[in-house]
């Protein structure tokens, strides 16, 4: 199967859309400025509420929610801030009570390493279990000191190997990738709560939400918060992918 960066960035916004307008409307909540958001009960004492986005009717009104925080939050903790991690490395995590991220119990997983430790580190160093996974750096399987546990396989919404990378930096490489759920099973976090996912994976995220959407609805409520980066391929190009079952 062939996909066209152009038509992957093409399908980002029909799949967004589509959540947006036509499932999300579905759930119940509360407007802005209105009553604390309902919640629902999950294991490991956390119960994310239930969405109170109001449903979107054009690409507009798209963009204006992504450029506009809906939950503020007053305590932010920048991990991979400062020298020598790049500005790309930076990420915040939100510290209210309401999280409850606790030094000790906390968990953490990274999509998307490459080269650069820093905030897989600090987040270890902050006591947060870390279990990190990309198939494009080189490496194996690993121990990275006593919190982070490191996994040569990316993330997609099926198991098999795809060419990995952008364009534009003119790096692509095939590698091993799998679907969530089945990365869990691997690193042995069935049934945890994630305190933190972040995710860099290279127009990867697509499939990454396809997945959790329509197959994994149930582990993705038990993701406290979501650090992404969007891409898109400017240069163009393709992308292949060898499917296994999953």
């Amino acid at each position: 199967m062939i996909v066209t960066a152009r038509g992957i960035l093409a399908a980002t916004l029909i799949l967004l859309l589509f959540i947006f307008l036509h499932l999300l409307p579905h759930y119940r909540g509360v407007e802005r400025g209105g009553n604390a958001p309902q919640r629902y009960k999950l294991g490991g004492g956390w119960s994310p509420p239930k969405c109170f986005i109001k449903p979107l009717s054009n690409l507009t009104e798209l963009r204006h929610y992504f450029s506009k925080s809906e939950a503020p939050c007053t305590n932010l903790k920048a991990f991979a801030a400062a020298p020598p991690a790049s500005s790309g490395d930076r990420k915040l995590m939100c510290l209210d009570p309401y999280y409850n991220i606790r030094p000790g119990s906390c968990l953490v997983l990274s999509f998307g390493v490459g080269q650069s430790w820093h905030f897989e580190d600090e987040v270890a160093e902050f006591g947060c279990e870390v279990a990190a996974f990309d198939p494009t750096n080189g490496l194996k399987d690993h121990k990275r000191g006593d919190k982070i546990s490191f996994y040569s396989v990316g993330i997609s919404n099926f198991r098999g190997s795809k060419l990995l990378g952008m364009m534009r930096y003119g790096k692509k490489t095939v590698g091993a990738v799998d679907r969530y759920e089945n990365l869990l099973a691997r690193a042995g976090l069935q049934g945890r709560v994630v305190d933190y996912l972040k995710l860099d994976v290279e127009l990867s995220e697509l499939e990454f939400f396809q997945d959790m959407f329509f197959n994994s609805p149930h582990l993705l409520a038990g993701v406290k918060q979501i650090a992404m980066e969007v891409h898109h391929d400017d240069e163009g190009g393709e992308q292949e992918r060898q499917e296994n079952s999953s």
